[in-house]
Order: structure tokens, then C-alpha cells, then sequence
């Protein structure tokens, strides 16, 4: 491959821009100091809050045309197009990888394709999926790496029963402009609230809906709710949204500042079925709102007060929490208000990147072994397989 100018950096793939989980939790990580001193770069499909965030803190970024990856096209004639564009776009932006980080399992197939243009540098794949399975891990590559970063400890110990890559566990964490004084509590229930997911089924949309269904069912002088969602619908049961019922919903779609939106509204509720590690919950306390959550990921991992969390897929759990809450107000405000710091300090994103810039340490200036069989050849073996 001709070489190109530009100076050499660790580059990391992130085929969507807008904001989301993964999204967020590569601009914190690329915020940290440690992290910046490797000359972090990031390879994007789209403009959008990633790239804007990034450029304004003098992160290079490029852009080009991810493909589909399902696609046979993508399976049978392999990714070679994609990393021709990309090398091109990088070299635009003067850019030369050497090492490249696929920022979650689905970037790695193109990460391990474009790493073989540059000489086969490292390649390393972290992994956020909660619901991943060892045929997801083995359709998209993720054993070819050369490290993984795992979210979460249940699915780390998942993936450490499929491979004998090395592994670490991928430590999220907040910065301190991310921590905000409590907002004034209302005296009286709030009659507006923000929930907080997406259109995913594993978001528990409709178990929210569900459960504030039973509650105007069972209690007639239960307020009337206008709650906003932060997401674009509900998928898998949009017969939901037909139900009569005297709260008001709305859909926000995507959100770019996600501390701005929730610090609008005097609580929140994040219904979520599974997460690896599930930050949004933490996030919404730290910018001073009262925010009740289910019983996923990083709320696990801390000392939540029982009035302010649910069990997950419960709807009746989530009724029954809400309606404490209603019934109770605002005496419990002070057990969630005291949660604010001690958060900050267990998710320090400055501590947290260590076991990162670990993994990411001892694999530098390290070259891949060439692959024996070209793509077309291991998408006919796992075809086999399946």
C-alpha cells in the first residue's frame, strides 16, 4: 500500500454520529488526557454530534460510506471497497492508523478489513451489547481482534468462555462538567416527567406504558402525566400507543444534550430491560434530577435507594414504585440527592479509562498475523455453520 503523510494515531471506527450510548462513551473517553496523549482519531459514516463534539476539541476525524454489513454483497465480495474509501478519507484528513479500536462489535469486520491496508496494525474490539450471543461474536469477527474491551461484567464473563483473545473489562465514567447542583424539588408530585431510552423493545417503553396504565386504572385521582420520551416510538408494541389513557405523550427523537433536556423536567424515569453498563439513569442524577430506574447495569453497581428502583420487565414493579413516589412526595428526596458524589467518584472517567489505555498500551507498535482465508472463504464456513 502506497503510505500516506500524517501522523501516526490510534484510530477508532464508529459507524454512527448521532448521539447514542456508544457514541457518548467514545467522546468521554477521547476527552481524557491519558487517552490523548496516543493521538486519538475517529472514522465516522455520517456528520453528525459525534464529529462536531470531536473537531471542536481538535480530535481529527473523516468520513466516508460504511456498507451494510448484512448484506450478501458486503459478504460475498468482502469489504476491500469500503477500506479503499476509508484509506482515502483518512489520508484527507491525515490520518495514519496504528492501531484501530472498533467502537462497538459491529464495527469490527471493518476495522479488521481497513487494518490490512495499514499493515496489519492492532486492531481491538470493544464490546456493549447486552444481549449478544457466541454466534453474534463469530459473525462479526470478533475473535480475529487482537483485544477486547468488554461493558459489563456479566458479558465479559460471556465472552471469556468464547475466545482466548486477551480481554479487559471496559470501565465507563462521567466528567467532572458533567456534574450539576440539585434542581429545587417540587412540593406536589410532578405532573411531567422525561423517559429516558430509546424505540429498542430492551428500553421498556412499553413496560413504562404499561405500568402507568395500571395506575390510571386502579387510582381515578391519579394525575393526568405528560411524559416525553426520548426516543422516536415504541417498537414491538405499538398497539400501545392506541390505548386510551389521560396522559399525554410525546416523542422527542434524538437528543444531543442529553444533561441541557433532563435538567427541564423534575424527574425522570429510565425503564430499561438489560444493560452492559447503562449510564443514562447515573447521568440524570449527576445533572441534579431525581431519577427512578431499573435494576440494570450500573445501577447494580451502586447503593440506589429501594424506593427509587425497580426490578427489570416488571410493570407492575414499575406502578408500584411510581405510586410510593406519588404517595410519599417529596419525602424521599434526600436519599437520591445524596447519591450525586458518590457517583462521581466510583465513575471518575479519568480513573476509569486506566484498565483502557492498559489494553490499548501493551498492544502499540504490535502487527497482525496475515489471514489465511479470504473473506468470501470464511462467510462460506459460517454459512456451513449455521
Amino acid at each position: 500500500m502506497k503510505k500516506t503523510g500524517g501522523n501516526s494515531s490510534i484510530l477508532f471506527i464508529q459507524r454512527k454520529s448521532h448521539r447514542a450510548g456508544a457514541q457518548t462513551s467514545l467522546a468521554r473517553m477521547l476527552k481524557c488526557g491519558s487517552i490523548r496523549q496516543l493521538q486519538p482519531a475517529v472514522l465516522t459514516g455520517s456528520e453528525g454530534w459525534l464529529s462536531h463534539d470531536l473537531r471542536q476539541l481538535g480530535i481529527p476525524v473523516a468520513v466516508t460510506s460504511f456498507p451494510r454489513l448484512r448484506s450478501f454483497k458486503s459478504q460475498v465480495i468482502g469489504l476491500a471497497p469500503f477500506a479503499w474509501r476509508a484509506a482515502r478519507a483518512l489520508a484527507s484528513a491525515a490520518i495514519r492508523p496504528s492501531m484501530i479500536v472498533a467502537n462497538d462489535h459491529s464495527e469490527c469486520p471493518p476495522a479488521l478489513e481497513l487494518s490490512r491496508r495499514y499493515a496489519n496494525v492492532p486492531v481491538v474490539g470493544i464490546l456493549r451489547t447486552p444481549g449478544m450471543t457466541r454466534r453474534d461474536f463469530e459473525k462479526f469477527e470478533c475473535d480475529s481482534c487482537d483485544g477486547l474491551l468488554i461493558v459489563g461484567e456479566e458479558l465479559r464473563e460471556r465472552v471469556a468462555r468464547w475466545t482466548d483473545k486477551p480481554i479487559d473489562l471496559y470501565q465507563e465514567g462521567f466528567h467532572r462538567d458533567e456534574l450539576f447542583d440539585m434542581k429545587p424539588w417540587p412540593q406536589s408530585f410532578p405532573d411531567r416527567l422525561l423517559v429516558i431510552g430509546s424505540e429498542k423493545p430492551r428500553k421498556g417503553f412499553s413496560d413504562f406504558l404499561k405500568a402507568l396504565d395500571m395506575l390510571e386504572a386502579q387510582y381515578l385521582d391519579f394525575p393526568a402525566l405528560e411524559c416525553d420520551f426520548t426516543g422516536t416510538t415504541i417498537l414491538g408494541d405499538e398497539a400501545l400507543l392506541d390505548l386510551p389513557r389521560r396522559a399525554r405523550l410525546r416523542f422527542l427523537g434524538r437528543v444531543d444534550d442529553f444533561s441541557a433536556l433532563v435538567r427541564e423536567y423534575p424527574l425522570a424515569i429510565h425503564p430499561s430491560r438489560a444493560e452492559t453498563f447503562g449510564l443514562a439513569p447515573l447521568e440524570a442524577v449527576l445533572a441534579g434530577v431525581p431519577t427512578m430506574a431499573s435494576e440494570t447495569g450500573a445501577v447494580n453497581e451502586m447503593v440506589f435507594p429501594d424506593e427509587w428502583k425497580f426490578p427489570p420487565y416488571q410493570p407492575a414493579a414499575i406502578a408500584e414504585g411510581i405510586l410510593r413516589l406519588w404517595k410519599t412526595w417529596p419525602s424521599d428526596g434526600a436519599a437520591i440527592a445524596s447519591l450525586k458524589d458518590l457517583i462521581f467518584k466510583t465513575f471518575d472517567m479519568d480513573q476509569t479509562v486506566k484498565s483502557s489505555l492498559q489494553m490499548f498500551l501493551s498492544l502499540e507498535n504490535r502487527r497482525r498475523e496475515p489471514e489465511s482465508q479470504c473473506r468470501f472463504v470464511r462467510w462460506l464456513s459460517r454459512r456451513s455453520r449455521d
